[in-house]
């Protein structure tokens, strides 16, 4: 850290010794997430990129699958109020994409239908991004394969981006499992590069 603040350490700085523990307390698994046994994703947030005419059955397969494994969803947009999806249900946005960055999520989907209505938007592939460079996992359905290219990714894919016609089939499980094991380490040589 040091070096990256222009700090040069004296020896004496580079060989102190760590403080005692304090209570007699070493370390505290509750504070770890790789503590967590068997890989349970419970009480994680994943946040969905929402667009007018979002394909409405894709959403619901999601939000069920989060749901059975006590994982939170967040709905953003562009804007504050109510996506509507193509079968005309209503749903409430929580929050903006510039407004819950992708930092306090742990994985992000972007369901298909419309993606035209925020693949040019800035805050969304900025979002993108931003979760790309800090290794969370990413599920994009049907047309959200176009963001690929924001975050780029080639056209055969890489580890960490889950990608499928739409979210049936092993898309969630294959987003929860890679959830469970938090980050996707294989990208760091990549990260320098993505401007986020």
């Amino acid at each position: 850290m040091a070096k990256n603040l222009g700090i040069e350490l004296t020896d004496d700085q580079l060989n102190i010794t760590p403080p005692p523990d304090v209570n007699g307390l070493k370390k505290d698994p509750s504070l770890s997430l790789y503590a967590i046994p068997d890989g349970d994703v419970k009480g994680r947030v994943v946040a969905i990129l929402l667009n007018d005419e979002v394909r409405s059955a894709d959403l619901m397969t999601i939000l069920k699958a989060l749901k059975a494994k006590g994982v939170h969803a967040k709905l953003l947009y562009s804007r504050m109020g109510e996506v509507t999806a193509d079968d005309g249900t209503v749903l409430p946005i929580a929050a903006t994409f510039a407004g819950a960055p992708s930092l306090t999520v742990d994985a992000v989907i972007v369901p298909c239908g419309n993606i035209a209505d925020i693949a040019d938007n800035g805050d969304a592939n900025y979002y993108l991004m931003e979760a790309y460079k800090h290794l969370k996992p990413i599920a994009l359905a049907g047309d959200a394969r176009k963001f690929k290219a924001t975050i780029k990714v080639a056209d055969q894919g890489e580890e960490g981006i889950v990608e499928a016609d739409s979210a049936d089939g092993s898309f969630m499980d294959e987003l929860l499992t890679l959830m469970a094991a938090h980050r996707v380490w294989s990208r760091i040589p990549k990260i320098d590069k993505i401007p986020a």
